[in-house]
């Protein structure tokens, strides 16, 4: 990689300030949102003030609780950018199933999950069980062939790009590496940007 991209990356990383959610009047809450340490499960959240806060400035990734499979994949991706991409100060997040990950992702609550890629398919074909959500917002960071890291199409290009260079770098902590995506799911155009050997984008 060019100097010049090594040199953009490295801001790039320094400066992973999640998801371009609009600061709230909550913000000013940040440092002690940031001291929160804990294993959060959708099913037992209860929102309140703090909670636009700690989505703003964690990468929050969803997994899914009846598929030990996505539990292992979504506790090493966590693992993974710990180490190697700690601004982004990820966090697992944990939904009971494949349809209320699609229901989170769809109606914007969450932003990034851990899916297995026939869930991601028919999400976003609009099958069943989600055959009652068209057009869903979707989009993958890489691929781990039986599962993905999808996200919504809005997650910025330049993060999507940290995350696929992060996981594709350091395959050893995973269950399986991770590479670029392919089939009916689009790939993120950050994500994108990687794989094809281009700079990371500057959204």
């Amino acid at each position: 990689m060019k100097r010049r991209a090594l040199l953009t990356l490295g801001a790039g990383a320094a400066a992973f300030v999640l998801v371009g959610h609009r600061p709230t009047t909550a913000d000013a809450h940040e440092g002690s949102a940031g001291r929160i340490s804990f294993r959060l499960q959708l099913a037992d959240l209860n929102p309140d003030r703090m909670w636009p806060v700690y989505r703003r400035y964690h990468l929050l990734i969803v997994g899914q609780r009846d598929d030990e499979r996505s539990s292992a994949f979504t506790a090493a991706v966590v693992d993974v950018l710990s180490h190697y991409l700690p601004s982004s100060r990820p966090q697992v997040v944990s939904a009971a199933d494949a349809r209320r990950i699609g229901v989170l992702i769809a109606t914007d609550q969450q932003d990034v999950a851990i899916m297995q890629a026939e869930s991601a398919e028919a999400l976003f074909l609009a099958k069943p069980p989600f055959a009652d959500i068209p057009k869903a917002p979707l989009r993958i960071i890489v691929s781990f062939e039986s599962h993905v890291l999808v996200c919504r199409p809005n997650f910025m290009a330049r993060h999507a790009y940290l995350l696929a260079k992060t996981l594709a770098e350091h395959a050893e902590g995973l269950p399986a590496p991770a590479f670029a995506p392919g089939g009916v799911v689009p790939a993120h155009r950050g994500s994108q940007a990687f794989f094809a050997g281009e700079e990371i984008p500057n959204d």
